[in-house]
């Protein structure tokens, strides 16, 4: 049943759905969490290879291509190229709910 949920919160935000802190957390969490690795890399390992949040969502909000700075997860760079653009058409409400779970997660 949790699964079902996730699913239903991903699908739902990714076809534009009303942004909750629930979407902002499906939008990230199937792959990273604050301190553990999972498909991707820990949110605490991103933040240390770019040097800060700041840093994170100003590559994030660019129209930089990505470039992996984490080695050990260079091979997931086109599923990661793919979450950024979806990323960068979020109205800036679903990005700030998205940044406020991404905090959230470090502390």
């Amino acid at each position: 049943m949790k699964k079902m949920l996730m699913i239903a919160a991903v699908a739902a935000f990714m076809v534009g759905g009303i942004a909750t802190p629930a979407s902002a957390k499906a939008f990230c969490a199937a792959c990273h969490a604050g301190h553990k690795d999972k498909v991707g890399p820990a949110f605490a390992t991103v933040v240390k290879a770019y040097g800060s949040v700041d840093a994170v969502f100003a590559f994030l909000d660019s129209d930089a291509e990505l470039e992996p700075k984490v080695a050990a997860f260079a091979s997931k760079k086109s599923t990661m190229a793919s979450q950024v653009k979806k990323y960068r058409k979020l109205s800036a409400e679903k990005k700030a709910e998205v940044r406020e779970f991404f905090e959230a997660e470090l502390k």
